[in-house]
């Protein structure tokens, strides 16, 4: 919980309004889809945000998997590239 709390902080410095910006997009988010988001907007692979956040790789897939659904987004479209573009 420690590292989350430096790493949102950090982030939170370099990216200010993110959070603002994607919660008034998609206010169904829940904290942990937002917490997911955020790595992706780093442009972390799956490995290295299963490695930081404990999970399996597989579960990181289906978290993926219903963002895209939640978010309205095609398979299509690449969810790092439109998380960017926030």
């Amino acid at each position: 919980e420690d590292a989350w709390a430096e790493f949102e902080l950090r982030f939170k410095d370099v990216h200010t309004d993110f959070y603002k910006r994607l919660s008034h997009q998609y206010p169904d988010l829940t904290a942990q889809e937002l917490r997911l988001c955020a790595f992706l907007r780093l442009n972390m692979t799956s490995k290295e945000i299963a490695s930081i956040t404990y999970q399996s790789t597989e579960s990181l897939k289906t978290a993926r998997y219903r963002l895209r659904k939640k978010m309205g987004i095609d398979r299509d479209e690449n969810l790092v590239a439109f998380l960017t573009r926030i």
